[in-house]
């Protein structure tokens, strides 16, 4: 072979690659665009920083604003064991929302732990979250809360945040203060 056409071939063999590397650059690109403007609305259990208290959370953890969010109860729970105040009674549930902004945050009490502990460890809350994205585009998560997933985890007394650990010493402080007015 001669080398103008061995040169040739490695020109062509490398405009090739190259082509291919720029195809999947402008894929990623296109993809990391996308991420700006698509919302992602999940639900998720967690106890609140004193660990008395099981909450119901409806955060927007995508970039993008959600529009006409709407939240349907597949398997209902009764907050505080009141059989007049249903999840599915609450103002997002029943009457949706226009605009969920990016990383906005929506919690809802459910109801002591130590009382679901007792009776209602196996329990969930079963939701289905609908949702637009920016261009119209449909978008439905589902999600099967279970309550036992919380119980039983190995946890820090002292809360994480700074607001949190001001009410815990303040209680500290005060049973001292008791205490020494007994004595």
């Amino acid at each position: 072979m001669k080398v103008e056409i061995v040169l040739s071939m490695v020109i062509a063999g490398c405009t090739v690659l190259y082509t291919f590397i720029n195809l999947m650059m402008w894929c990623e690109s296109r993809a990391t665009r996308k991420q700006k403007y698509d919302p992602l609305i999940i639900a998720y259990l967690k106890s609140t920083e004193d660990h008395s208290i099981l909450t119901l959370i409806i955060k927007n953890i995508g970039e993008g604003y959600a529009k006409d969010v709407n939240i349907k109860i597949l398997k209902d729970y009764n907050q505080f064991d009141k059989k007049n105040f249903p999840i599915s009674n609450i103002g997002i549930v029943k009457n949706g929302l226009n605009i969920f902004p990016p990383q906005y945050k929506l919690t809802f009490y459910i109801n002591l732990m130590t009382e679901l502990e007792k009776t209602e460890k196996n329990k969930s809350i079963e939701l289905e979250i609908l949702y637009k994205n920016k261009y119209n585009k449909k978008i439905k998560n589902k999600f099967i809360l279970q309550f036992n997933q919380i119980f039983g985890q190995n946890y820090s007394l002292i809360p994480e945040t700074y607001i949190g650990q001001i009410s815990y010493y303040l209680k500290g402080i005060n049973k001292t203060i008791k205490a020494k007015k007994n004595i």
